[in-house]
């Protein structure tokens, strides 16, 4: 079965070259330490864009990345724990007015201390049933070759049959083995997503 958020078309870009991108790229910055760190602000950019329905296209999508670049900087480390990630988001909620709750599920570096595949499944699918997309923190890859280390990326959708995620980097969408990563990644990562906002953006 496949669970998936209700409104796919929101992050959903088309340049004007006429290129699609599904959710953003930090490819899209001008700064090169922007390019280079800014997967966090990203995903964060994806999960606002969504929750809070905005409108607009490619380069109004790009205005809410640097904007949030601001509010959720990236240090030396990047932003690699899901307590920077979730703090900096609700800076830019609280600097625009707007409520929320963060929800959280921490992967421990030490494989005995992690999650098994039924709680990651069941906090991922519980976030798309919310139509909330899940920002995905994957500290080391693991065995997974199609997935970078030390990096941020968004989930749009599970298939709960295979644990196969499809998520959004770089502006594309492609699938992830969540199983695989769990038992093969060196240094875990995070699942954070927002729910039970009560108040829409206006632009």
């Amino acid at each position: 079965m496949i669970i998936m958020l209700t409104e796919p078309a929101l992050l959903s870009f088309t340049a004007a070259s006429g290129d699609k991108y599904v959710g953003g790229s930090q490819s899209w910055y001008t700064q090169r330490w922007h390019k280079k760190a800014g997967c966090g602000p990203v995903a964060a950019s994806n999960l606002i864009w969504y929750m809070f329905r905005m409108q607009g296209g490619k380069d109004h999508y790009t205005a809410l990345m640097d904007e949030m670049f601001t509010f959720l900087t990236p240090g030396v480390g990047g932003i690699n724990t899901p307590a920077l990630f979730s703090n900096g988001v609700k800076r830019y909620c609280a600097a625009h007015g707007l409520q929320f709750t963060f929800s959280e599920l921490n992967v421990p570096k030490k494989r005995g201390n992690r999650p098994g595949i039924d709680p990651v499944r069941q906090f991922i699918v519980s976030a798309l049933q919310k139509d909330a997309p899940v920002a995905f923190l994957n500290l080391s890859n693991g065995m997974l070759t199609n997935l970078e280390s030390w990096h941020w990326v968004t989930i749009t959708a599970l298939c709960t049959d295979t644990n196969k995620a499809e998520i959004s980097d770089y502006g594309k969408s492609f699938e992830v083995d969540l199983s695989q990563w769990l038992k093969t990644s060196a240094l875990g990562g995070a699942f954070v997503y927002l729910t039970r906002i009560t108040r829409f953006m206006e632009r």
